[in-house]
């Protein structure tokens, strides 16, 4: 019970900070950093707590794949996800890069917090 009130509050602050940030990274990508938060953020309790990734979490991902049309769109994502990865608390690199292939699919980036996004390919 415990846990699932954490996932709910992390869940809740992380949406209102992104909400807050810009809409977009890059004027000339596509994507924007709203898109990206509602595709992801069933990936938030995989990437604090662990356990098992959520469908909801693995069809983002593919959602956001999908999404690519051009390099700044990927550079775009990337921004928002390190961005967004920087304000949760307890929040596990390593894992939030694994989720992509546990979720059968790939990322075209790694992201850490000295990820350099404007140079992801």
């Amino acid at each position: 019970m415990v846990h699932n009130k954490l996932t709910v509050v992390v869940t809740a602050v992380v949406a209102l900070m992104l909400a807050a940030a810009p809409a977009r990274v890059d004027a000339a990508a596509n994507i924007t950093c709203e898109q990206v938060t509602n595709w992801l953020t069933p990936c938030i309790s995989y990437g604090v707590f662990g356990g098992t990734v959520a469908p909801e979490c693995c069809q983002g991902i593919k959602d956001l794949n999908a999404a690519y049309y051009t390099k700044d769109d990927i550079r775009a994502a990337c921004s928002c996800i390190q961005q967004g990865a920087a304000m949760i608390p307890g929040i596990d690199y390593d894992r939030i890069n694994n989720i992509a292939t546990l979720c059968g699919t790939s990322c075209p980036y790694k992201v850490y917090p000295s990820t350099d996004c404007s140079k992801v390919v």
